[in-house]
């Protein structure tokens, strides 16, 4: 006899079978979804083994005849196999073993993240793994532990940890191989700050995936897939993971502390100091020499640091300030010339640098040929082929990078408000204040920097409407040019002009395929170095020497006193093979002989009448208070303590400094005869930089 269903039989199997449908389609969905990413997998296994088929340089660079006869080919279609079978073939595992897999895998990968970078990175640096520092080897494996184990806590999954932190740490690899390639210098935290800057030029750049590049992306999809092979499971009650994450937090405490509050790295000799960060992979590796940059972002008070201190070293040049005589200016004491500045990017004299290169003719015949009224000699900046600001930081603040920070950005942390500088300085003076830099405005922060030092106008590239080009970049006789127009208009306000500039038809990369405008008659005679980089910056210099000219040659015309300085931000990164021609291995060098590269050429011109003179060592930080000297140009007490300062150190940078005896130091030297007025120097900068309400105001500006 057929059962009669209720009416609440027949509502529940309604809302039973309403509730199951759509369970069953979301399975079907996420069913889809992995099939797809497991095709995905496969398909980018086999796009990466086509890759590494047409590239010779791979196996051996003898044509693709020895495709089959190298034995990296077997293993990469060995290793392949098994990851696209990998990739397609499900996990049959059972819970309990997916579970213990899962574990196991999510402990050790670590290990695999770690290695398949050192793999991208060992040949190129000189790095053993045998013989790296083993208090670095432990903090790096620690760090790693920290990243995973956060993600853990934040995703409840053992998949994203591993697959997030193994793609992040190839991308800082990948990207850090090809920083050093473009600028000669590595990643530093710093570089963070730059990253919108970085993503601006990238483009001017070309990209070379060698085979250590492309063994570390194709590691880091073995290691992605792998990981995706975890079927998922609930990894642990949120409470375990509530009491994980104080673990967490007491490890990361721990981490910290010792790295940044105590001296257990120093006493280890384990530091980040200079530039060239890449010269310490052989001792500490590539992931924790850039993690150790960050522990030196923040300044520390230099010894004795007091705001009576202060005072104490700045009274006689603040009395000296207060009581200068008037002059032909009135009663100011200085002369008011207008005054044009150009930092050249890149501009170099490699001919004086190192052993010299040779070529065809000189690439610099107007400055080097031009003595009457003129100053010209060598400066030394503390940067090379890259961070451009720090350069013209030094120039206008009178401060050195080498007190802070050497992974750091001058305009990114060290000028958050209002300062006293330069721009400031003359505007005070009762100068109109212009700055120019063809480039895009916001780089480096320059819209917001250029008016919290005392400009009172900034153009950047959008501000030049008709301008040439060489390569991809706005010319120097654009530049000039417009700094002719700009002093032209200035004219009718009755105020002297200062115009600070900074060129960009300089910058890297040197790539043959780019010549647009660019007369490339010179040619370099010296064998064995980077010729196509070489020859095109030569041509380069030599059409800044021709803009320099052009500027000279008008206002030798003008009757209005005017100064033109110019000077080089940084040497170019010219390739490995001309600087191992010019100064020799650099992990072989000493800091003294490693200073040969941040040398740059200055020259000042005025069109009236001044002492000629020829300064064969100076800084940058240094540079405007030696010129204001020797050119009655107004000075703070600041700047005259820096004069002064240059007489027993003539030379002082981030790289070390020279005394007037001709004896080189580096900074933290404490042994030094002048190390207290070294730190003399340091105490009145970070009372610059850091004073706020403290800070000697009527040392760093012009008496009132």
């Amino acid at each position: 006899m057929p059962k009669i269903r209720t009416g609440e039989e027949e509502a529940s199997e309604t809302i039973d079978s309403g509730s199951v449908l759509p369970v069953r389609n979301s399975e079907k969905i996420i069913k889809k979804i992995c099939l797809a990413g497991r095709w995905t997998a496969a398909v980018a296994v086999l796009c990466l083994l086509g890759w590494y088929c047409a590239h010779p340089d791979y196996y051996g660079g003898q044509g693709f005849q020895a495709l089959f006869t190298s034995g990296r080919t077997y293993f990469m279609i060995l290793f392949s196999t098994v990851l696209i079978a990998a990739a397609l073939l499900p996990n049959r595992l059972s819970e309990r073993d997916n579970r213990i897999f899962g574990w196991v895998w999510f402990l050790l990968s670590p290990f695999a993240v770690y290695f398949s970078l050192l793999y991208l990175n060992a040949v190129k640096f000189s790095i053993h793994f045998t013989q790296l520092n083993k208090i670095a080897v432990f903090f790096t494996f620690w760090f790693l532990y920290l990243v995973v184990f956060f993600l853990l806590v934040l995703t409840g999954s053992l998949r994203l940890p591993v697959i997030l932190t193994s793609v992040a740490v190839a991308v800082l690899g990948i990207a850090n191989c090809f920083v050093i390639g473009f600028r000669g210098m590595a990643l530093s935290a710093g570089d963070l700050f730059s990253l919108r800057t970085a993503l601006t030029v990238a483009s001017s750049y070309e990209y070379e995936i060698d085979w250590y590049i492309f063994a570390e992306v194709f590691l880091t999809l073995a290691i992605c897939i792998v990981s995706c092979k975890i079927r998922g499971f609930k990894v642990m009650h949120w409470k375990i993971r509530g009491v994980l994450l104080c673990v967490w937090l007491i490890f990361s405490g721990l981490f910290y502390h010792i790295c940044c509050k105590t001296e257990f790295l120093e006493e280890n000799d384990i530091r980040s100091e200079g530039f060239t960060h890449q010269l310490r992979y052989k001792k500490y590796d590539m992931l924790f020499t850039t993690l150790c940059t960050c522990f030196y972002l923040a300044v520390d008070k230099p010894e004795g640091y007091s705001v009576e201190k202060v005072r104490e070293i700045a009274e006689d040049y603040v009395a000296a300030e207060a009581g200068t005589d008037g002059k032909d200016s009135g009663e100011s004491g200085y002369d008011t010339p207008n005054l044009v500045v150009i930092m050249n990017e890149s501009f170099a004299d490699y001919a004086n640098i190192g052993q010299g290169l040779s070529m065809s003719e000189d690439c610099m015949p107007f400055i080097h040929g031009l003595t009457e009224n003129t100053i010209k000699g060598n400066a030394y900046a503390s940067i090379f082929g890259g961070n451009t600001p720090n350069s013209e930081y030094e120039f206008l603040t009178g401060n050195t990078m080498g007190f802070l920070p050497p992974s750091s950005v001058g305009f990114h942390l060290f000028v958050r408000g209002a300062m006293p500088s330069l721009a400031s300085e003359y505007k005070s003076a009762g100068y109109n204040t212009l700055a120019m830099h063809p480039y895009r405005g916001t780089n480096y922060r320059r819209n917001i920097v250029y008016p919290q030092i005392g400009f009172d106008t900034y153009y950047a590239r959008v501000d030049f409407p008709h301008p040439d080009y060489i390569r991809s970049y706005i010319s120097d006789q654009t530049l000039v040019e417009r700094v002719i127009e700009e002093y032209e208009k200035n004219l009718k306000t009755g105020k002297p002009f200062f115009s600070y500039n900074v060129t960009v038809q300089n910058h890297g990369d040197y790539l043959r395929s780019n010549t647009k405008n660019l007369d490339d008659s010179i040619q370099v005679l010296t064998p064995g170095v980077d010729t196509t980089r070489t020859q095109m910056h030569t041509n380069l210099i030599k059409a800044s020497d021709e803009a320099f000219e052009y500027l000279v040659q008008y206002f030798s015309e003008q009757e209005e006193p005017t100064v033109i300085v110019m000077f080089g931000d940084h040497q170019a990164n010219l390739g490995d093979s001309t600087y191992k021609y010019l100064i020799g291995e650099e992990e072989n060098l000493t800091p003294e002989e490693l200073m040969e590269k941040y040398k740059v050429p200055f020259i000042a011109w005025a069109n009236y009448d001044i002492q000629e003179e020829t300064i064969e060592k100076t800084s940058l930080n240094y540079l405007y208070s030696i010129l204001a000297e020797r050119l009655n140009l107004p000075m703070t007490g600041y700047q005259r303590y820096l004069s002064d300062l240059s007489e027993e150190i003539p030379v002082l940078a981030a790289g070390g400094y020279w005394t007037k005896d001709g004896e080189f130091y580096e900074l933290d030297d404490q042994e030094s005869p002048y190390f207290e007025r070294v730190n003399e120097y340091n105490i009145l900068e970070y009372n610059h930089i850091f004073g706020k309400n403290s800070r000697c105001l009527e040392l760093f500006s012009l008496a009132e």
